[in-house]
Formats: C-alpha cells, structure tokens, sequence
C-alpha cells in the first residue's frame, strides 16, 4: 500500500471517529435534555425561567439538522430517528409522548452498555 493511501485511510479513520464523538455527544445531551423538555411542557403554570429553558431546548433541536440515517450506519441504531419523533412529540403535546420518550431512553440505554463495552476493550 502506498504512504498516501494510508494516509486517506488515517484521515477517514479520525472523520469517522470525530463523527461518533460527536453522535454520542448529542444523544447523551438528548438523554438529559428532553426528559426535561417533557417536564417543561407538562407544567401548567410554568415560571419565566422554565420558559426560558424550554426555548432554548426546542432550540438546540430546530437549529440542529441531522440526518437520521447517521446513526444506522455509524451505530446500528435508529437513536437519532428515536429522537426526533420524541422531541416532536414533545412540543406537539402528543399523547405519545411518555412513549417515545421511554423508547428513546431505552435504546440511549442499550447504546451506552454497548459504548461502555467497546470503551474498555
């Protein structure tokens, strides 16, 4: 093999570790984020700060484009779908709401025992 082809095969190596840094990171700030959205929007009376939270929230997830197929294909999970239809579900006030919610915590979950595996070999 020839030096600058290991180096593209090096380079895609570290694009594609970079990409599951940042994949993990969001659906671990996800994990925390929208159980409290849930709360937020659950609350009848919600004070200026609860809305203030709330905003910035809904922000992280309306200004964040991602594409749901990422992580079938760099986890073999369809997390990033699971969070999109909860946080949709969320601010849509839906009845299915704690069910999504519950399906998204579950496979955050299961990633992480998987993570934790693969971390310590």
């Amino acid at each position: 093999m020839k030096t600058h082809e290991v180096i593209m095969k090096s380079k895609k190596i570290e694009q594609v570790n970079e990409a599951l840094f940042i994949l993990r990171h969001f659906i671990n700030l996800s994990a925390r984020l929208l159980p409290f959205l849930d709360e937020l929007s659950k609350k009848e009376f919600p004070t200026e700060e609860e809305i203030t939270d709330k905003n910035k929230i809904i922000g992280v997830y309306v200004n964040h484009s991602f594409d749901t197929h990422t992580s079938e294909i760099l986890m073999d999970s369809e997390i990033l779908e699971k969070i999109r239809v909860t946080f949709r579900s969320i601010i849509q006030h839906s009845e299915n709401s704690t069910e999504n919610l519950q399906a998204f915590l579950s496979e955050h979950k299961r990633l992480r025992k998987k993570w934790k595996f693969i971390d310590a070999n």
